[in-house]
């Protein structure tokens, strides 16, 4: 089998049809859909048990809630195919773009293989703009590429696991999984991180393949009491990690710009949340200052 697209899903009844009718307009393409049900609370368990049952190429898998990171890997220790996407359920892809992606990574006996994406938000689509490089950066700058947002002069984003295809032999070979989101914010920075550091065979698709959607609800724009904690263990990951790989000072910057943005973003959360009283707020910000000491 060429590829297996993992699907983590967690309450997306909204969008969910979206996702997987797109992943259903591959051609030429030998390929498996895995749906990983993360303990929903709203239909979306039951659209995936429907779209199992009426196309063999799905399986549906159902579990107790424990976050983006852990469902990921968990769909890998199921996937079969010797390539592997990961999408998002409330995103979509390209329609039959993937079989020319898969040929793409084949051919040049690649590990993973990066491509655009362009935005939708709510309908309105904005063209991605990575411009990816003809001379391949060594691992390191990749590496510190992966460190969070892209910067004002970085030309393209690698960081987001979906962004990428991967050879799933690299990926077992050298023990390349998810941590739990729950501890470390944006685990995906430091997957792709990790497995850059591990010095693949790397190639660019200069093609926009992934549509990323902006829907308002998600986990990013939502109050979460523990992102201030998964913040500041995420830039101690990195922060390790640059320090140990020796990565340099751009992803020195990278770490600490991304690092500001998550703290102004849980700031931001915490005070706009009505359902919590003015002294409770400062409390909770006096406590994630302290945990930064």
């Amino acid at each position: 089998m060429d590829l297996s697209i993992i699907v983590p899903v967690y309450n997306v009844e909204k969008y969910l049809k979206r996702c997987i009718e797109s992943l259903l307009t591959q051609e030429k393409l030998e390929y498996e859909i895995i749906l990983v049900d993360d303990g929903s609370a709203d239909m979306s368990h039951e659209i995936c048990d429907i779209y199992a049952d009426k196309y063999d190429i799905i399986t549906t898998y159902h579990k107790e809630n424990e976050g983006l990171g852990l469902t990921r890997n968990y769909g890998l220790h199921r996937a079969k195919g010797k390539y592997i996407l990961f999408v998002d359920s409330d995103d979509y892809i390209e329609k039959n773009s993937l079989s020319y992606l898969v040929d793409y990574i084949k051919k040049n006996n690649m590990d993973v293989v990066f491509f655009g994406r362009n935005k939708d938000f709510e309908g309105n689509i904005i063209e991605g703009t990575d411009i990816f490089p003809d001379n391949l950066p060594d691992y390191k700058k990749l590496a510190g590429l992966c460190l969070g947002e892209p910067l004002k002069n970085d030309s393209f984003e690698i960081g987001p696991a979906w962004k990428a295809i991967y050879n799933y032999e690299f990926i077992k070979k050298n023990n390349i999984y998810f941590e739990s989101e729950r501890i470390i914010l944006s685990e995906d920075y430091i997957f792709s991180a990790q497995l850059c550091l591990n010095q693949p065979k790397v190639g660019f698709w200069k093609r926009n393949v992934y549509y990323y959607c902006d829907n308002g609800g998600s986990l990013t724009n939502s109050y979460n009491p523990n992102r201030a904690c998964g913040a500041i263990n995420l830039y101690k990951t990195m922060e390790k990690m640059i320090n140990t790989e020796k990565l340099g000072k751009e992803a020195v910057l990278r770490a600490n710009n991304n690092f500001m943005i998550n703290l102004l973003v849980s700031f931001k959360h915490l005070v706009m949340n009505d359902e919590m009283k003015f002294n409770v707020k400062i409390s909770n910000i006096k406590g994630i200052c302290c945990e930064m000491k």
